[in-house]
């Protein structure tokens, strides 16, 4: 009896594991202001991963707000503040973005997450880099 409780402890763990996995990623954002000589590349973190979902067969009896499906999004986040070097003075030079501190699998919040189903793919720098790292202070 012990040898299947072992086994079916053994296999409820790695099911939850592969189920939820909603953590902190790096991620590397590219900053491009029309005004400013330089792109900022600025290596910060997201929440990304899959969170647990269920397709509800009786689709059509409930109300929309029951349909939606739990996402990987920020439990906790700050917010980092840099300055994008070669903005003329009439520019204001500053960027403010999210950093993941924790992430949760939730409902998608719009004031702080990209719910849309596929990202934007304009992702690069069209002007010379400049890079900025981001550290976390505990």
């Amino acid at each position: 009896m012990s040898a299947i409780f072992l086994m079916s402890t053994l296999f409820a763990l790695a099911c939850g594991q592969a189920a939820s996995f909603c953590i902190p990623t790096e991620y590397t954002m590219y900053v491009d202001r029309r005004e400013c000589a330089y792109c900022l590349t600025i290596n910060t973190t997201i929440c990304a991963g899959y969170c647990m979902t269920r397709d509800i067969n009786g689709k059509l009896l409930l109300p929309k707000y029951a349909l939606s499906q739990d996402v990987c999004t920020y439990r906790d986040f700050i917010y980092r503040t840099v300055e994008i070097p070669g903005c003329p003075h009439h520019v204001v030079p500053y960027f403010s973005y999210p950093v993941a501190v924790s992430c949760k699998c939730g409902k998608c919040d719009t004031d702080t997450s990209d719910c849309t189903h596929e990202a934007v793919k304009t992702n690069y720098c069209t002007k010379p880099q400049k890079s900025y790292l981001v550290e976390l202070s505990a």
